[in-house]
């Protein structure tokens, strides 16, 4: 552990394993919850019931939970896929709008990349360092709702349709972008919102590398990121919250403000497949890494997996705990799925078999502003939370956790049942 100033900056594996602190660095035999000018210690499992019963998951759409009960797919909670390595209190980390959680990008295991109150930050895990890539100037209103990153630059995007990138190896080389406008003669010119609501990098559709645009105009395009020129477009009837390609680069899913996933062929730009089975908007999508499979996640609590194979319906429904599905993530050897919740919980399936029918669950008291794997075997995951004007600062102290888990290995001598 670290301590500076009287205040714990850091938790290491020893002081988890020890029990000295929890994840997020809350030491549950010293803290007490102040309630109407009274102290009283509580447990960690006593504060969850608190916490999981004052929450209200929120819904743009009327549904009931009854109706999903019955599509629920029984899955196990014993797995034991990752293990706590290290976490980074206070790290300043921010989200600006609610809904949009995929602030946080690893794409080496030496580079991480995240949105902080004051900037675009780069941490590293060797070092424990931050650095700053850019310096934001929230005064003006450009706030990030969106970040990606790749081996040679990261992105983010903002709230008023513009995305800057810059070179990773030399963050003073910068690109700043604006997404196309329509015509001011549209009656559509001055209600039309342009927010950047997602981005990833990809390099399986033309040799190039490109940066997937997923905005509030109802468009998706791509960027090519050798003349930032757009190099592909399609546009919807309602605003697009996060697009994925599937390992071919010839299939496209995109889900937004709607019940319904589409796929999307890219070659024709004709939706070849329209999918309605969540019952309220859409803000997570993800092909598995082998092209068999993907995944959608929204407001409806839960995670829809579909084989490409036969889309008549789900194979499998993953239920959360109390909130949106807001992110998701596979590794890149599809052993792994991660489903970060809005708030407080991450499930990983183990996805190797097709089923996804065990999990393991990370949880703590925040919101979650983004996850992500690192590249080739997902060595490591990452994930970021905010401080959101929690309520008990009795117990939670810092601002902002970034914090580190290891994939664990088993030999063959390791037996599940």
């Amino acid at each position: 552990m670290q301590i500076n100033d009287n205040r714990l900056t850091e938790v290491t594996e020893e002081d988890y394993n020890n029990g000295l602190y929890d994840v997020q660095g809350i030491n549950w035999d010293s803290n007490l919850l102040y309630f109407r000018n009274i102290s009283t210690r509580f447990s960690k499992n006593v504060y969850r019931q608190i916490r999981n019963h004052g929450f209200s998951n929120y819904q743009d759409l009327q549904w009931s939970a009854k109706k999903i009960e019955k599509d629920i797919t029984p899955v196990r909670d014993d797995g034991k896929f990752y293990k706590f390595r290290y976490s980074k209190l206070n790290t300043n980390s921010a989200i600006y709008h609610f809904q949009l959680r995929n602030l946080l990008a690893a794409p080496t295991k030496n580079d991480v990349f995240y949105y902080a109150q004051d900037s675009i930050r780069h941490w590293s895990p060797i070092t424990h360092e931050f650095t700053h890539i850019f310096d934001l100037d929230n005064t003006s209103g450009n706030n990030v709702f969106s970040l990606a990153a790749s081996k040679n630059y990261v992105a983010f995007g903002e709230g008023v349709g513009n995305y800057n990138i810059c070179n990773i190896n030399q963050p003073s080389l910068k690109k700043y972008e604006t997404i196309p406008r329509i015509n001011r003669s549209d009656p559509q010119a001055f209600s039309i919102d342009y927010t950047i609501n997602y981005l990833k990098f990809v390099n399986n559709r033309t040799g190039n590398e490109e940066l997937i645009i997923a905005s509030n105009d109802f468009y998706c395009r791509f960027t090519d990121m050798n003349t930032f020129e757009y190099s592909y477009e399609y546009k919807d009837v309602k605003p697009i919250n996060c697009a994925s390609l599937r390992n071919d680069g010839k299939t496209l899913l995109v889900v937004g403000d709607s019940k319904k996933s589409k796929l999307i062929d890219i070659s024709s730009n004709r939706v070849i497949k329209e999918i309605e089975e969540h019952y309220d908007y859409l803000f997570s999508c993800e092909w598995s890494p082998n092209g068999n499979y993907f995944v959608t996640g929204g407001q409806d609590k839960c995670t829809r997996l579909y084989d490409c194979r036969n889309m008549s319906h789900s194979l499998n429904v993953l239920p959360m705990n109390i909130s949106s599905v807001r992110s998701m993530r596979f590794t890149d050897d599809n052993q792994y799925l991660a489903v970060a919740e809005q708030i407080d919980y991450v499930h990983i399936y183990d996805a190797a078999s097709g089923l996804f029918l065990r999990e393991q669950v990370i949880d703590f008291f925040t919101d979650i502003a983004g996850i992500c794997f690192t590249p080739g075997d997902g060595t490591c995951l990452y994930i970021s939370t905010v401080d959101a004007d929690n309520i008990h600062q009795s117990i939670i102290r810092n601002n902002g956790v970034l914090m580190e888990f290891e994939r664990c290995r088993y030999t063959q001598n390791d037996i599940f049942f």
